[in-house]
Formats: C-alpha cells, sequence, structure tokens
C-alpha cells in the first residue's frame, strides 16, 4: 500500500507542476523532474531530455501453444527503465534510448507446469486431483534496451517509441494456492527449464508523460525444444516521471 501511495504522489505531482509555456527556459521545468539536469545548468537549454525513468505496468499473457486473454485478468506486472536520452541539438524530433530494465511478470491461470527429470516443461490442465485455486506464473528479467524514439516538438509532446531488448531471465517460477477452511496457504515450484537468455521487441505511443505500451518476447520462456513453446506478451501503460 506504501508503494502505491509514493506512486500516486509522483503522478500528481508531475502533473500539478507542469506548465504549457513551451518558451519557458529555466529550471522550473515542465512536469515533476521533466528536465532534469542535477546539480549543473544545461548549457544548451533546448537540447532537452525526456523519457529517463520509465514504469511500465503491465497486463501480462502468452503466445505460442496458448491462444491469448485465456489467462485471469488481474496477471499484472510491472517494468522499470533506466534510460539515457541520446539526441541531436539539430533534429529535437528524433533521438536514440539506451539504459537498464528490470521486469517483472506475473500469470495467474487454472493451469499448471509440469516439468520432468529431462528438464521438459508441459503445460496442462488444472485435474479434480489438484486441490489449488489458481497458480501465479512469475518470472523475472534484467534486460538492456534499445529504443528509436520520435516526438513532436510542442508542450504535449506527442511520441512514438519502438525497440528491442536482450537480457537475462534468472528466475521462473510458480505459486501455488490453496484455501482449507478458509485459510490460504502457498507452495512455490521453481522451473530449471527456464530460457536464461531472453530478448524481444516494445512499443510506446502516447504523448508527454504517458504512453500505451506493448511488448512480445521474441524468445520462448523455456529453453528444452520439447517444452511447450510460450512467448510472454504484455499490454499496458507507461509513465515517464522525467
Amino acid at each position: 500500500m506504501k508503494t502505491v501511495k509514493i506512486i500516486l504522489f509522483l503522478v500528481f505531482a508531475n502533473s500539478l507542476f507542469a506548465q504549457r509555456d513551451s518558451t519557458l527556459i529555466s529550471r522550473h521545468r515542465p512536469g515533476f523532474f521533466w528536465y532534469f539536469t542535477g546539480f549543473r545548468p544545461l548549457k544548451d537549454a533546448d537540447n532537452r531530455k525526456y523519457d529517463r525513468w520509465i514504469i511500465d505496468f503491465t497486463y501480462n499473457d502468452w503466445v505460442g501453444a496458448v491462444s491469448p486473454f485465456e489467462n485471469k485478468w488481474n496477471s499484472l506486472g510491472v517494468n522499470t527503465n533506466f534510460m539515457f536520452d541520446v539526441r541531436s541539438k539539430k533534429n529535437q524530433s528524433v533521438s536514440f534510448g539506451w539504459g537498464f530494465a528490470y521486469g517483472y511478470s506475473n500469470v495467474i491461470t487454472d493451469k499448471k507446469l509440469t516439468e520432468s527429470a529431462s528438464n521438459t516443461v508441459l503445460l496442462a490442465n488444472k485435474t479434480q486431483l489438484d486441490g489449488y485455486q489458481h497458480n501465479s506464473i512469475r518470472s523475472h528479467r534484467f534486460y538492456i534496451p534499445l529504443e528509436l524514439r520520435f516526438a513532436s516538438k510542442k508542450w504535449d509532446r506527442l511520441k512514438f517509441i519502438v525497440g528491442a531488448n536482450v537480457g537475462v531471465q534468472p528466475f521462473v517460477h510458480q505459486v501455488f494456492m490453496t484455501e482449507t477452511n478458509g485459510k490460504k496457504s502457498y507452495f512455490t515450484n521453481v522451473i530449471n527449464d527456464r530460457n536464461l537468455l531472453s530478448y524481444g521487441v516494445h512499443f510506446r505511443f502516447g504523448f508527454r508523460n504517458l504512453a500505451l505500451f506493448g511488448s512480445y518476447q521474441l524468445s520462448p520462456l523455456f529453453h528444452n525444444a520439447e517444452s511447450t513453446k510460450i512467448h510472454p506478451i504484455q499490454f499496458g501503460l507507461s509513465l515517464s516521471l522525467f
């Protein structure tokens, strides 16, 4: 709850201190840290930086061996991106972004993952013998995003970002939730056949510090060629804090 309150405060502050005067050149720039330059003044005030700390709030799903939108609506995750915005002084409408990011994916489903001794992972339906209410399949990624950014020069700044990312996926596990006599309990099962190398593509389309977000992981979730072929996808909303 404390984390949610902090995020809401940042969103409110970002809207509260926004300015529409595109000719204003000072350290009181539009948005919360919108043109943050550190402790030293910016040498070229027109060479402005954008979208350097981006948080993606996402709905998570799969494609491949399964159809999308078969999982629970509350399959929610988050990505946080710390970016460098590299732009030319001559063309402020196009820039290049790169940085470091962490992604957390959480898919809530009635299905389960079964892993054999040979590290083959299969996605199976829940049976009457299974005592869990639902299963949460979670993955963690650390990756490097590379982006080509297009934006208008107006104060409301319509933007379109297309990018690719490559990194590692060190953890994939499933958490079963069971309930007995009103008491909930959880059991965690680590998946060994995770695909350590992960890579994909993504986009953002929006205005100013808000954008729609979508991503597709080109690498399958599991490494073994005999495992169920699942490719994670994400849809959501991106918030650029500065």
